[in-house]
């Protein structure tokens, strides 16, 4: 039995489209990505929502660059997604158009740690 359950990020295929609906793991997953791609000021009623990674994605390619989105991330998961608890953000690579970072949560409720990679475009 699912611990959370409900709609995920997308679309289903078909002739009626509808968001699909998703459980645990799966829709954390989507959550994450939802808060941490979203820009601060992105949405019109409620514009605290997201993070800033906008306002450091052009940091050099460093361990500044790294720390600084920790911050942000950190700080937009722990607001935004109270089912599970940040542990960490590690640095993939850096391309021309985007830095892939990997995150790592916990669910709570749940006994692992989860890792989720985000590709942060750049331009």
């Amino acid at each position: 039995m699912a611990t959370y359950k409900g709609f995920g990020l997308g679309f289903n295929e078909g002739t009626v489209s509808t968001p699909p609906i998703k459980e645990d793991e799966a829709l954390i997953a989507d959550s994450i990505k939802q808060i941490v791609l979203t820009a601060k000021g992105e949405r019109v009623m409620l514009r605290n929502f997201g993070s800033d990674w906008r306002k450091v994605i052009f940091e050099p390619n460093d361990d500044v660059l790294v720390e600084l989105m920790k911050v942000v991330v950190e700080e937009a998961v722990r607001k935004w997604e109270k089912r599970v608890i940040f542990k960490d953000l590690e640095l993939i690579e850096r391309k021309d158009n985007y830095v892939r970072f990997r995150i790592y949560y916990e669910i709570i409720g749940l006994p692992e740690t989860k890792q989720l990679e985000i590709d942060f475009p750049i331009g």
